[in-house]
């Protein structure tokens, strides 16, 4: 049964339902502070929104409380990894996938190989797209499945070439990471590997999928029978794929977390 306001308006309306103003400002300041690249302090981010210390210190006390939001030792605030959990999810549901879904099929038609797409995911990386070729396969990778950071192309990847307070985060709170020298390799060849294929005869290859700006995104990779998997033959799938991809995926940046 709907109830009715004393205005005629179904309750359940958008406009019969004030917003609640405190939520509306705690969520204008989260995407304030998705444009900063540093930790802020109190004062400088009040004088910055136009709003009174008392009530940013508020906002910020309560965001992390609920874990969106971390004070550092020097006192200084900055966002936590929840945000990139939300915006991983957002993809999901976003129409990313619709678009991208035919040309990872495509693609794993064309190499006989699993073809996916991967974000960092809290301390792993975790597969929100994936194509296969259509006939049966030694090697399985599914939607959903985490990788882990320092064994798979597209965590070590993401590692190497991703959001550097992402990453340097995930080492304060002890995750284990790739060396530094792999990592140097890495952002020097612009290309990742598996380490772990010698245990289960499975390889990978990651390249990154970036904005428009350069930032790394997403990982896209190539997964099958290491004797099939070569550096060779997975960047020529891969690298003209992420042209193709990377348009679409600017079109919807809010979807990985970021502002467009």
């Amino acid at each position: 049964m709907h109830i009715v306001t004393s205005g005629g308006e179904d309750a359940s309306s958008p406009r019969a339902t004030r917003p609640l103003s405190t939520v509306l400002k705690a969520l204008a300041l989260l995407d304030f502070l998705a444009d900063l690249d540093e930790p802020v302090r109190v004062s400088s981010l009040a004088r910055a929104v136009g709003t009174s210390r008392g009530e940013v210190h508020r906002q910020l006390v309560t965001l992390e409380t609920a874990g969106w939001m971390e004070q550092l030792p020097d006192g200084a605030y900055r966002l936590t990894l929840r945000p990139a959990h939300l915006g991983h999810t957002a993809l999901r549901q976003a129409g990313v996938g619709e678009r991208t879904a035919p040309l990872l099929a495509e693609a794993a038609r064309a190499c006989g190989e699993v073809v996916s797409i991967a974000v960092l995911d809290a301390d792993t990386a975790r597969v929100v797209q994936r194509a296969e070729p259509g006939r049966a396969l030694h090697a399985t990778l599914l939607l959903g499945d985490r990788l882990g950071l320092c064994s798979s192309a597209t965590g070590r990847l993401l590692c190497a070439l991703g959001d550097e307070e992402t990453v340097a985060a995930l080492a304060r709170r002890g995750v284990p990471l790739p060396s530094a020298d792999d990592m140097a390799l890495i952002r020097s060849t612009g290309w990742a590997t598996s380490t772990d294929d010698a245990e289960d005869g499975v390889a990978a290859l990651a390249v990154p999928l970036c904005r428009e700006d350069g930032r790394t995104v997403a990982a896209l990779s190539v997964h099958g029978p290491r004797e099939r998997i070569t550096p060779t033959g997975a960047l020529a799938v891969l690298r003209p794929l992420t042209r193709r991809i990377e348009p679409l995926l600017r079109l919807d940046g809010a979807a990985f977390g970021l502002r467009a």
